[in-house]
């Protein structure tokens, strides 16, 4: 037996025995079926890691070879959102700067300190693409809320957050002027997925250490809902990032220049964030995914592959127990009347917009609107936002608010669709423009149910939007 064999073996068997102790741990009864499924499951993958995991650890390599200090401070913003906590209203007030919330603050603070030091220091390229371009327009919704923070509910939440955002903002132009055009992002790409890759594992790592708190019982046709753990992260976040690298994974795998071992790679990466996506049983995740992957396809001009997808969904839809049992998954266990509520948010809207009706122009004060203004005053102290970004940033500064951020989305939309009918690239960097539309999708579609355009750090979006900001500057150099 040689010796990659033996290797092989040895981490088949490794896995299975940690899969068979997993499902007596999980289960508390062994399901032969289940074992029989997971143990097939277990042999396919171990005809795939070899390949895969060699040619992700040669991609690492690559990456963490190139690596700059903005990519390292992207690094910061990312592990400054993960949460270990939940705080209701009033702690927030009566100690808005415990433990945790210190940590938070000082990895914000190091990112500010770096870019300030390399202002003093002369090398402060990064100032000028903040105030050009795109990123302008969407820096003009922190700078709103720093004037917002004078007639603000709470106005040290206020200042705080747009103070964060604009750092964000910072290290994203930092990248922007780094860059000298869209495909030179692509190790930030590559960057900003890894670390995605990294929170999801930690999801499924929680499961095996803390099922009874990372699986919700009883929740779902399912039975059971995944959340994170150790960090903190709800079942809609879960699906968040599920439904992102499903997407990221699926335009990939289209790049008909990608090597055995690059295609194995992200087909393990799409199978696993599919799983997860299906255990978060979240339907707006669900569905931004859906979207995400049907654009992808669509976008990348693979007739057989979209005719074949099609077939299958037809084929789907029509058969009567599969319509039943997605109805079923869907629905969740809910009534008809929570169904169509969206899970209660349409009464939080509902409030929000009563309360914007009194104070429509300028609104509650950046970030604090909607927290503080709304969701406390109608008794709920636990979540943290309206889970609308546009309801949000209109409780938040009004009117004025809302029109940078919906300027650029919609900035960012266009870019990406010309350079899509002026297709003339090279297939490295359509390879890139697929991708980052079909993330573009899965965020837009997820921003009716998530703050995550305006909210600390909207890495994922910021990076689209640099991408399409960089988009604009070269057609702009072509034409002069």
């Amino acid at each position: 037996m040689t010796a990659l064999l033996r290797r092989d073996f040895t981490l088949l068997a490794v896995l299975v025995l940690l899969q068979a102790g997993t499902l007596v741990w999980l289960g508390g009864a062994f399901d032969f079926r289940l074992a029989a499924v997971t143990v097939i499951g277990l042999l396919l993958a171990a005809t795939v890691l070899p390949a895969a995991g060699s040619h992700a650890l040669a991609g690492l390599r690559v990456l963490f070879h190139r690596l700059t200090w903005w990519q390292w401070l992207w690094a910061l913003l990312f592990l400054s959102d993960l949460t270990f906590r939940e705080r209701d209203v009033q702690s927030v007030m009566d100690s808005p700067l415990d433990a945790w919330a210190l940590y938070r603050v000082s990895l914000v603070g190091v990112a500010g300190i770096v870019l300030l030091w390399r202002v003093v220091t002369r090398r402060g390229y990064w100032v000028r693409p903040l105030f050009s371009g795109m990123v302008l327009i969407m820096a003009a919704f922190p700078l709103m809320g720093l004037f917002s923070t004078a007639w603000s509910v709470y106005p040290a939440w206020t200042l705080y957050k747009s103070v964060e955002l604009l750092i964000d903002l910072s290290v994203l132009a930092a990248a922007v002027a780094s860059a000298g055009t869209a495909g030179d992002l692509k190790d930030l790409f590559d960057w900003n997925w890894l670390l995605l890759a990294c929170l999801q594992a930690t999801v499924w790592l929680g499961a095996l250490i803390w099922p009874q708190q990372a699986l919700l019982r009883g929740v779902g046709a399912l039975g059971v809902q995944l959340i994170g753990v150790f960090p903190s992260i709800s079942s809609n976040g879960v699906g968040h990032i599920a439904a992102m690298l499903c997407v990221v994974a699926l335009a990939r795998l289209l790049d008909h220049r990608a090597p055995r071992g690059r295609v194995l790679l992200y087909s393990l990466v799409f199978l696993s964030s599919a799983a997860t996506l299906v255990f978060s049983q979240t339907r707006s995740a669900l569905g931004a995914f859906a979207a995400g992957a049907a654009l992808v396809l669509l976008l990348s001009r693979r007739t057989g592959l979209i005719a074949t997808v099609t077939l299958a969904g037809v084929i789907l839809l029509t058969a009567s127990t599969f319509e039943s049992a997605f109805l079923t998954y869907f629905r969740r266990g809910q009534d008809a009347e929570l169904l169509e509520s969206f899970s209660g948010r349409v009464g939080w809207w509902r409030f929000a917009w009563a309360r914007l009706m009194e104070q429509p122009w300028i609104g509650y004060g950046a970030f604090a609107g909607g927290r503080f203004a709304s969701l406390a005053a109608m008794g709920d102290q636990l979540t943290s936002s309206l889970h609308n970004t546009y309801l949000e940033a209109l409780l938040g500064i009004g009117v004025v608010g809302l029109t940078p951020v919906v300027a650029c989305l919609t900035g960012v939309w266009w870019q990406l669709v010309k350079a899509l009918c002026s297709w003339t690239s090279t297939a490295f960097e359509r390879s890139i423009h697929l991708e980052a539309v079909g993330v573009l999708m899965v965020i837009t579609v997820r921003s009716f149910f998530t703050t995550d355009l305006i909210w600390h750090p909207a890495l994922s979006w910021f990076l689209v939007l640099g991408y399409a900001e960089l988009l604009r500057r070269q057609r702009r150099t072509e034409v002069v």
